[in-house]
């Protein structure tokens, strides 16, 4: 991934490149890693926000280029702004309806902290070797936290420094697709050592995610290897990719069958079609794939009753409890914290207005990147490819758990979306003038 000059003031392209890279360095590897990267991007945000205002203020600018902007700002960039403001504000919107405890904005507020840190890292270049060498070594420390966790703290599961092994596992893999396709980029571009380290990075991923032992995170490999295809399949990149292809299979296998974790993993997917026959035929709401179908059923009762900006999440413990009493839902569901479930969640808690704004920022955010998977310039289409990676595997592994419901998670979500949309657009401004 090649470095370009600054376009900016150097501090301020060297200030977010860094806090990109420890975002992805820090984001599973030590507690709280995933607000350290995501505080340095919000205060140098902030930065090329206060130094564009004063500079468009001064005397004899009215009317030019805005400061330190490497492309001009199109439809998708304030689409995709606009779409972040409303996930926020109808997020406090039902809170404030509902009178929620202050602690459900939480999350919700993050999305407009996001805001500066998209504006800021487009109008700065960022340093693509930094994110790359962020990313792998970031890897590299929480395979280390995985090893450590199951082969000498005695988990039975790795779960790094997040809130459980689901989401540490899901990361995990995310960051080991994103290393993956780093690696096919070095290798089309012939940077040896480059695609060396990004593949190792791949690995260390891959082996976080199988110490996890993380169901969730399976989903998502389908999609991931269609965009994958989609972006690298053409037939001048076809033996290196291929050679790397052979080398992370004989590897992984090498994983699963030696390493600590796989046997807990295999056993999981097993238990999971047992506890699903358990649950239809016997209802056994009592295991992990019955009381998540149990709580989704309890869900699905009570949104129709409050279409538009959905439950309170004390109403709804009420209304909860009257369920349980009346027989309709088993008492176990009861004991649950939330839906298992992000969309029936927000749905639940926001109504209708929430989830439409979440879609959308969602559905947003794969379509535009999607639209770059066939550039002709390889740079641009793997950063489209990771984008695009982005919002479908956060879709498909909150279809078994919230996970926008704690800080990792939404933090991760939303620096990843912001750091990937800059740099492709960058990338792709690049291809456009001609920079190398």
């Amino acid at each position: 991934m090649p470095t370009h000059p600054a376009a900016s003031p150097a501090w301020l392209s060297t200030w977010m490149s860094a806090g990109a890279a420890l975002s992805f360095l820090l984001m599973l590897s030590v507690p709280s890693g995933y607000s350290v990267g995501g505080g340095v991007l919000l205060l140098g945000g902030l930065a090329i926000w206060w130094t564009g205002r004063r500079a468009a203020s001064a005397p004899g600018t009215a009317g030019t280029r805005h400061f330190g902007e490497i492309a001009p700002w199109t439809v998708e960039d304030r689409t995709l702004c606009a779409l972040l403001l409303a996930v926020f504000a109808i997020n406090t919107l039902a809170v404030l309806w509902h009178g929620d405890s202050g602690k459900y904005l939480d999350q919700g507020v993050r999305y407009l902290l996001a805001l500066p840190i998209l504006a800021g890292l487009r109008r700065v270049r960022l340093r693509l070797d930094w994110l790359a060498a962020g990313l792998a070594l970031g890897l590299f420390a929480t395979a280390g936290i995985a090893a450590w966790q199951t082969r000498w703290v005695g988990l039975v599961r790795a779960e790094g420094f997040v809130t459980s092994a689901i989401p540490f596992g899901d990361m995990a893999l995310t960051m080991a697709f994103w290393c993956l396709m780093g690696a096919a980029l070095a290798a089309i571009q012939r940077r040896r050592a480059w695609a060396a380290l990004l593949l190792a990075g791949s690995l260390a991923g891959t082996y976080a995610m199988i110490a996890s032992a993380s169901r969730g995170s399976l989903v998502a490999l389908p999609i991931l290897a269609i965009l994958a295809a989609i972006a690298l399949l053409r037939r001048a990149h076809l033996r290196p990719l291929l050679a790397g292809v052979a080398i992370l299979t004989t590897a992984a296998a090498i994983l699963l069958a030696a390493l600590p974790g796989s046997h807990i993993a295999e056993s999981r997917y097993a238990a999971a079609l047992d506890e699903w026959h358990a649950y239809s035929q016997q209802g056994d709401a009592t295991n992990n794939v019955g009381s998540r179908l149990e709580a989704w059923k309890a869900a699905l009762i009570s949104i129709p009753e409050r279409p538009l900006l959905g439950w309170g999440h004390t109403q709804y413990q009420d209304h909860l409890r009257e369920l349980i009493e009346t027989g309709r839902i088993a008492p176990f569901v009861g004991t649950l914290s939330n839906t298992h479930n992000q969309f029936i969640e927000i749905w639940l808690h926001q109504g209708s207005l929430g989830l439409i704004a979440f879609l959308s920022l969602l559905i947003a955010g794969f379509w535009y990147f999607c639209r770059r998977l066939r550039a002709p310039d390889p740079t641009v289409r793997v950063l489209a490819c990771c984008g695009a990676a982005l919002p479908s595997a956060f879709a498909a592994f909150g279809l078994t758990q919230v996970i926008l419901g704690r800080n990792n998670g939404v933090m991760f979500f939303l620096v990843s979306l912001a750091v990937l949309w800059a740099a492709m657009r960058q990338a792709e401004r690049d291809a456009e003038t001609g920079s190398a």
